[in-house]
């Protein structure tokens, strides 16, 4: 219990103070334009005036239950419990001004516990590059919506869970292999309302454990956000999301019954205290009806992000 304590507060008071580094100097607010609705969700995301931007983000999220693979749904039972919470390190900055680049590094931290048994673990994730050309902005076209092309390629930094030392890989902080992603973003403006859909296909690299290769299906995401945009470049808004994946499989074919599907929802607001200083955050829950997801926890949890940004 001291050691986790002491691991859980040296990472906060480095959130702490990159915080606090990122909120220094900044000036009195001004008014934002219709970009305002731009990253109400995803925190690495410039707004059209916004050239460059560093921030850090803190996300946890407490588990309360689990689909299995024919998608019956079962709340967490009495001495079993997972929390995780999640630092994330990021910066974004703008190319050929209508694109943009972002990079992300997390620290992971997850407590695990089940009767009889409790492990503790965590370190530096996956680290993640993305980026965003924006061919249409929106407000661009009355009759038509922003259009934008995404891509994303996630390295495998973390630790994979057969690396983890403790009973319950509390400890693994990665997925154990690669991925690319490629989608669409579709975004419209009506003042002081907006709609983005963001569509991403993610192909997973094949990795080997114990001896076995296993391979991973193409996974589909999607997601919308509908708000509001208040004054002084505030946000008030909903979103969803959906996750789906077919079966993987491995050197004997297809694994039945390891399709995977997750769908979750929440609400997330954004402030500008000033013109250099944005804040971010979110509250969000999985459904946990019985077939509205497969193979995956649920949980509800919550996140904050602080953005320095410069024009």
């Amino acid at each position: 219990m001291t050691a986790r304590f002491r691991y859980w507060t040296f990472r906060s008071a480095v959130t702490v103070l990159a915080l606090g580094a990122l909120t220094g100097h900044a000036r009195s607010a001004r008014a934002q334009a219709c970009c305002a609705s731009a990253g109400l969700v995803a925190p690495t995301r410039l707004r059209t005036s916004e050239d460059f931007a560093v921030g850090a983000q803190g996300r946890g999220r407490s588990v309360f239950g689990a689909f299995d693979a024919a998608g019956n749904f079962a709340n967490t039972t009495a001495g079993e419990s997972e929390w995780s919470l999640e630092q994330d390190l990021f910066g974004v900055a703008r190319i050929f001004e209508r694109g943009q680049v972002a990079l992300l590094l997390p620290f992971v931290e997850t407590d695990r516990r089940v009767p009889g048994i409790g492990s503790f673990g965590g370190g530096v994730g996956d680290l993640s590059v993305n980026l965003r050309y924006d061919f249409v902005r929106a407000g661009d076209y009355r009759m038509f919506p922003g259009l934008a092309v995404l891509f994303a390629v996630l390295f495998p930094t973390g630790k994979p869970p057969e690396d983890a030392t403790d009973a319950l890989a509390a400890g693994a902080t990665g997925q154990g292999s690669s991925e690319m992603s490629m989608g669409v973003a579709f975004e419209q403006a009506v003042e002081p309302y907006f709609l983005t859909v963001n569509n991403m296909l993610t192909l997973r690299g094949s990795r080997h454990v114990g001896g076995v290769k296993e391979s991973f299906a193409p996974r589909f995401t999607g997601s919308v956000a509908a708000g509001r945009v208040l004054p002084r470049g505030a946000t008030l808004g909903a979103f969803a999301s959906a996750l789906g994946q077919g079966n993987n499989s491995d050197a004997r074919g297809s694994i039945a019954g390891s399709a995977s599907f997750l769908l979750t929802a929440g609400l997330a607001f954004t402030i500008s205290p000033t013109d250099q200083l944005r804040i971010q955050g979110s509250v969000f829950a999985d459904a946990p009806a019985a077939h509205w997801g497969r193979n995956q926890t649920t949980g509800a949890g919550a996140s904050v992000s602080v953005i320095r940004v410069w024009p």
